[in-house]
């Protein structure tokens, strides 16, 4: 597969500015940046939490930065989030007198409880969370109290030294586990240069949970052994096990492959046979008094294309199971507990799996481990619940513009809604940011304005719901993170031109990668209906969720309030990078038409 070799999410915080995105901030952030770009930063306290419904109140301690408009500050996490683990970490956290720290330029926000973070949107008196913000743990770890006075003494000119996690590996990072490190964080230093600001390793000797963390094996190492499977004979696969004498196999260093400009820039292998599996070995050798730490685990993170098998000591440890797709630090990350390791030398074999026509194939692997150091226990602290009732469905706000109508043809099962061709860069962002949704209202109403296809006006996603209905359909259930929609499925087109010249363009044409332009297969969409959105969560009133973000159709599953979704997941969304086409569409702010078919 060949989309793009290695792709970030650089989404800006806060006042990069209204940017905020339902996709993680994963650019490295300095504290003064995240300081600079906020036009409120407020030390705020735990008054009231209820679990049940997934609600933390906090009364107002102090202005930081501006002047907050409320001594009360309404965050409603519920279950929100990509994981379970994002809005169960907030919420065990929360209990009655505990300190966080709130950044906001009004519309959104990002919040400190220590060691975790968390990001919300502004929705009336209440704060709603999107998901959390585990890399911004590279920004600030630690206290909140300590954080206040250090934002204190960044807006004064000063600067401090701060303890945060060191960047690295993601998938640790959602853990938030890590090698704590202390930084210089000012004003000054706005751009992430972990070795201009490094200060020392080691947290501050507080209440705040460390790592110590070992590389066993580095990504991009040296001796592992390697060749094409068409040259084993080896009916067996005695070469999958620990005692097999691979002498005879070429060695080098990974990453090892063809076709990625990744290879040469990290001084791997370019290996000359095309289309075809290779076979992958290497001994790691893991010391017993590591296995035999209290609470250590162990992590094989995994980049390859095509697909990897992976073997320990000859037996299966994974196999992917997305057959076809590009490289990323990291594709697989497999944990490891002590008992699947023996003291001393372990052996790791892969096969990466490639197909007729393939332009590439690449593999590297990590082998890590790490256990926490002892931490002061914690007093558990009493907690306010309240009961949850039935909801009762109420009107949703008026849609932005002048009322519009949408037409449902039910002999050809169509329905069509007046649109416009969206704007790609808003007046108020600095970047134009990959496309993620098709269709939602324009801004500042549409939460995604900034990443969509069309807006439209005038018509709420709730009327789109209805329409498809009175087709006959009844609808599925949205996904969000890794999971897959679930609807009836549907054909989404947009029709530019108007009389002879009208035509009909399906949406997926209308999407190009950003990194060479390619085109996207036919991809399809799920009428499954939106999540409900109680508009204050302490009254049992709910709306119709996608009528409160505008969003009409999403490309990746980024949100529940959205009527239809198409058929990826956020781990596509993490190296499909999309643009709009540019050929044979409108310029921004032509009328189009948006045709949505029942199948």
């Amino acid at each position: 597969m060949r989309v793009s070799s290695r792709i970030l999410l650089a989404i800006a915080v806060l006042g990069l500015a209204t940017t905020l995105s339902y996709a993680y901030v994963e650019a490295p952030h300095t504290l003064g940046l995240v300081c600079r770009d906020s036009t409120n930063i407020v030390l705020m306290e735990v008054a009231r939490v209820n679990k049940e419904k997934g609600l933390v109140i906090y009364k107002k301690l102090q202005d930081l930065k501006g002047k907050h408009p409320a001594n009360e500050i309404k965050h409603n996490v519920g279950q929100r989030g990509f994981h379970p683990r994002e809005w169960q970490n907030v919420m065990n956290w929360a209990e009655v007198g505990k300190k966080a720290v709130f950044f906001h330029n009004g519309g959104a926000s990002e919040t400190c409880i220590g060691t975790y973070w968390y990001q919300c949107y502004n929705e009336g008196d209440w704060w709603g969370m999107s998901h959390a913000e585990p890399f911004l743990l590279r920004t600030y770890y630690g206290q909140p109290e300590k954080l206040a006075e250090a934002v204190t003494q960044i807006l004064q000119g000063k600067e401090v030294v701060i303890t945060c996690l060191a960047d690295g590996n993601k998938e640790q990072l959602h853990q938030r586990k890590g090698k704590i490190q202390r930084l210089k964080a000012s004003l000054k230093l706005l751009d992430y240069n972990q070795k201009r600001d490094f200060v020392g390793w080691g947290g501050d000797g507080e209440d705040i949970e460390e790592f110590k963390s070992f590389t066993l094996l580095p990504e991009s190492s040296v001796g592992w052994r390697f060749v094409p499977l068409a040259e084993v004979r080896d009916p067996e696969a005695r070469w999958r096990g620990p005692d097999f004498d691979d002498k005879a196999w070429r060695e080098g260093k990974t990453p090892i492959g063809y076709g990625e400009q990744e290879l040469q820039d990290r001084q791997g292998v370019i290996i000359a046979e095309r289309e075809q599996d290779f076979l992958f070995r290497r001994a790691v050798n893991i010391p017993v008094d590591l296995l035999n730490q209290k609470g250590v685990t162990f992590r094989i993170a995994v980049a390859s294309d095509d697909s990897a098998v992976i073997y320990l000591n000859g037996e299966v440890l994974d196999e992917d199971p997305e057959a076809d797709h590009e490289f990323a630090y990291w594709n697989r990350e497999i944990e490891l507990q002590p008992k699947q390791l023996r003291p001393g030398r372990n052996v790791i074999a892969a096969r990466v799996k490639n197909r007729a026509g393939s332009s590439d194939l690449y593999f590297d692997l990590e082998v890590t481990a790490q256990y926490p150091l002892p931490k002061p226990a914690r007093k558990a602290q009493p907690v306010r619940e309240v009961a949850r009732g039935p909801l009762k469905l109420i009107p949703s706000a008026e849609p932005p513009g002048p009322k519009s109508t949408l037409s449902v043809d039910k002999e050809t099962r169509t329905i069509t809604v007046p649109c416009k061709i969206a704007p790609r860069k808003l007046s108020s962002l600095e970047e134009i940011y990959p496309l993620e949704v098709i269709a939602t209202y324009p801004s500042p109403a549409g939460q995604k304005a900034h990443e969509t296809v069309v807006v439209f006006s005038g018509i709420r996603p709730s009327d789109v719901h209805r329409a498809l209905e009175e087709l006959g359909l009844k609808p599925g259930k949205p996904a969000k993170g890794d999971a897959r929609a679930e609807g009836p499925e549907l054909a989404i087109a947009l029709e530019v031109g108007s009389g002879a010249q009208a035509k009909r363009i399906p949406i997926e044409e209308l999407l190009v990668t950003r990194s060479g332009g390619q085109k996207v297969p036919p991809m399809t969409w799920h009428f499954t209906g939106s999540a409900l959105r109680q508009p204050d969560p302490e009254k049992d009133e709910a709306v119709y969720g996608a009528d409160a973000s505008g969003t009409l159709i999403t490309i990746f599953p980024v949100s529940e309030e959205t009527v239809i979704q198409g058929s990826l997941t956020m781990k596509d969304e993490s190296v499909l990078k999309l643009e709009r086409q540019t050929r044979g569409v409108p310029r921004e702010g032509a009328p189009a038409k948006l045709i949505i078919t029942a199948r």
